[in-house]
């Protein structure tokens, strides 16, 4: 396949033992009760976010900020290319699951599906991408596949940049070298062998079916690799803004990349919190305490939230644009 991920034969899909989910008592109250718990959560959290900037008003206000275009731009760029490179990753990824989408079809799927992250529960994008996918034609156990090694690579990419960067953060000779052991020990869980068992675990949680297929080992190295690189590029595009604004120092340009994958991870963790909010503000504001006055760090990390908002509505426009475009010039529209 032309542009495909196909190793010899490790790089195909390979068919695993479906298990059985175990069947649960339906609670009709669970999920009201779920929601109104993450409704608090949600207002605990942008309570204290808030309380706190108020507190450090005075550093705020007093601090030298900046204003760059030429850095802010670049920044701009570094966020247009790392989305980018995510729509590529799930082309290659249905790709490899033998799925056949044409790249603007694609690439309008995703970023149409990633507006629902927004809405509190995140569970709708998966959903609307599967819808979207299943309109193409496509198998939706396939596609479910391939989200699922969606999620697994951003994780396990997002570990794996933090363990490289790691003894550019903070060196410690024992926490690096537990660092750097973690690199084989994530590749290992990404494996077939280790990775068709674990997924099935954490889906028989989730109360979903378990994989029919799982991709090979090679070509899973291979997006690892590229969603790796992802990752150097996102936290380049999140420095670029610091030093736009704050005149953050080259110096604390790993520090930024690590703080940007691991505000990904925890937001991750804490799924009940749409897109991660409040969270990933307050993991930049703790990861950046040592280079930036804390109030500074906040208020930086809440301009980050609506600087790659509006970068990624923009992205969203551009893709949805250029697929309609080519549609109606094939006259498929």
């Amino acid at each position: 396949m032309n542009g495909a991920i196909e190793p010899p034969s490790a790089g195909s899909p390979q068919p695993v033992v479906p298990l059985e989910a175990p069947r649960r008592p339906a609670r009709p109250w669970l999920r009201p009760l779920l929601r109104v718990a993450q409704v608090l959560l949600v207002a605990a959290i942008v309570y204290f976010l808030v309380a706190y900037l108020v507190r450090s008003w005075t550093s705020v206000k007093g601090y030298d900020w900046t204003l760059r275009p030429g850095w802010l731009a670049l920044s701009a760029v570094a966020f247009l290319l790392f989305y980018f490179m995510q729509t590529v990753f799930w082309w290659l990824l249905l790709r490899g699951f033998g799925l056949r989408s044409p790249f603007p079809a694609a690439a309008a799927t995703w970023v149409k599906s990633i507006l629902a992250r927004y809405i509190p529960g995140n569970v709708f994008m998966y959903l609307s991408r599967a819808w979207l996918c299943h309109a193409q034609g496509l198998p939706v156990d396939r596609v479910t596949a391939a989200m699922v090694y969606e999620q697994a690579l951003g994780v396990c990419s997002a570990l794996v940049t933090m363990a490289i960067l790691f003894p550019f953060w903070e060196y410690r000779p024992g926490v690096t070298a537990l660092s750097l052991i973690a690199i084989p020990v994530l590749m290992a869980l990404l494996h077939p062998r280790m990775f068709a068992p674990l997924s099935a675990w954490v889906l028989r949680v989730l109360r979903r079916p378990p994989l029919d297929v799982t991709l090979g080992f090679g070509a899973v190295l291979v997006l690892l690799g590229c969603f790796v690189v992802s990752w150097f590029v996102a936290g380049t595009g999140a420095w670029l803004l610091a030093r736009a604004v704050t005149g953050l120092t080259v110096g604390a340009l790993p520090l930024v990349i690590v703080a940007n994958a691991l505000a990904y991870v925890v937001g991750m963790a804490a799924f009940i919190f749409p897109s991660g909010i409040g969270v990933r503000e307050a993991v930049f504001t703790a990861s950046l305490a040592k280079q930036l006055p804390g109030g500074v760090a906040l208020a930086w990390a809440l301009l980050l939230r609506v600087w790659v908002t509006v970068i990624e509505l923009a992205f969203v426009g551009l893709v949805v644009a250029g697929e309609a475009l080519l549609r109606r010039r094939n006259g498929t529209a």
